[in-house]
């Protein structure tokens, strides 16, 4: 896969809720199946995101030297900003997600330009926050949205 640009990225939602994280998102097969297909429109950047494990130490008392191990891990969150509109039937998916319930959503994001076996990127998380920015007097209103990833991330074709 060669290195591609965000510029035509794109991010989707559904408005059905993962049932069972642990058994039916626990592979690629099971997000392609979904419908995800609400777009949370006028992103202005993407956050990182990816697996993150713990260190788990270990002291020698005999050397005073420290071991450490690979503990449990945790699928991290995902930033965005986005230019607000509420209208946009994604962002009001999203925030009406944050306030209502403790459903894990199923995710997609579709890359532009990169390998059909590596374009599409799944995931299912909780919508923990939708924050918003005024700013300046020449400031578009824009807000920030956390979602904490409860699933692996896969990705593939889509």
């Amino acid at each position: 896969m060669a290195a591609t640009g965000v510029l035509g990225a794109r991010l989707y939602t559904s408005a059905t809720a993962l049932t069972n994280v642990e058994a039916a998102a626990d592979a690629i097969g099971d997000f392609q199946g979904l419908t995800i297909a609400t777009e949370i429109g006028l992103i202005e950047s993407f956050g990182d995101f990816g697996t993150v494990f713990e260190t788990v130490p270990f002291m020698d008392v005999a050397t005073g030297r420290t071991y450490k191990l690979r503990g449990g891990s945790n699928h991290g969150q995902f930033q965005m900003t986005i230019g607000q509109d509420l209208t946009d039937a994604g962002q009001a998916a999203l925030k009406s997600y944050v306030t209502s319930d403790q459903n894990n959503y199923p995710f997609k994001i579709t890359l532009v330009g990169a390998d059909a076996s590596y374009d599409t990127v799944y995931f299912g998380a909780k919508v923990m926050s939708f924050r918003t920015t005024l700013g300046a007097a020449n400031a578009v209103i824009r807000a920030t949205i956390t979602l904490e990833i409860n699933t692996p991330i896969f990705i593939g074709a889509s």
